[in-house]
């Protein structure tokens, strides 16, 4: 028998309710999705928990709870309740690092273009977003749900990879080669920075080697394209 809940105040709406927040997410070791692809994908990936919904689902609410829950301003019927990935950790050979991404939707979009070249691990910086947010979910189409994505310290994951001869290739527009001088490897972790920052000089000095993407007109690219371009030049 289908479950229905028409109060705000139920139980279930109040854990539902704080997984819009990084706090909730983390003390449930929950997240929800809302389209139709990403609730197909999270299945796939065996992490959907229940579906919520106002007209057909596991548990059936009212359209104003489903209205508090939602994040996006299009219209849905149908949320999904997923339960986080888990990941144990592996020797990768082609990996992103990441170093203070604080947009979401960037981290998303670096997530899924991460999964589609083939790389088998993101690691993000203790104070990077959160891969869990709604907008970093949906950037990333449900790649998320599929490649690991850890949140370590940086230097010490650095200081694993090249031990065991992974070239670390850093990313900047100072005291750097341009991209196409850069031998391409087939073991790399590629470190891409902060939006406005870029790559805290204290990880950049234990690069193997720093690059640049030449560029004609525009001083910058956004974080995601940069990654993209070399993603799929070292895939």
């Amino acid at each position: 028998m289908m479950e229905s809940i028409t109060s705000l105040q139920n139980r279930k709406v109040k854990i539902w309710t704080s997984l819009q927040h990084k706090k909730g997410r983390d003390s449930h070791r929950l997240f929800l999705v809302e389209t139709e692809h990403l609730i197909e994908e999270a299945q796939k990936a065996q992490i959907l928990q229940t579906i919520i919904s106002d007209q057909k689902g596991d548990i059936l609410v009212t359209e104003a709870i489903l209205k508090k829950l939602k994040i996006s301003q299009s219209t849905i019927h149908r949320i999904g309740l997923c339960q986080m990935p888990h990941f144990e950790k592996k020797e990768v050979k082609k990996v992103i690092l990441l170093d203070e991404i604080q947009d979401p939707g960037n981290l998303g979009t670096i997530i899924r273009t991460a999964k589609s070249f083939g790389y088998e691990a993101v690691y993000c910086s203790e104070n990077c977003c959160d891969a869990f947010n709604p907008k970093c979910v949906q950037a990333s189409q449900g790649a998320i749900f599929s490649i690991p994505v850890f949140r370590e310290d940086l230097k010490n994951v650095i200081s694993s990879l090249q031990e065991r001869g992974i070239k670390v290739l850093g990313t900047s527009l100072q005291q750097s080669i341009p991209l196409k001088k850069v031998k391409k490897e087939d073991d790399i972790a590629i470190l891409l920075g902060n939006e406005g920052q870029g790559v805290k000089g204290n990880l950049l000095e234990l690069c193997d080697e720093i690059t640049r993407i030449e560029m004609s007109g525009f001083e910058s690219l956004n974080v995601a394209v940069a990654g993209a371009i070399l993603m799929y030049m070292f895939q």
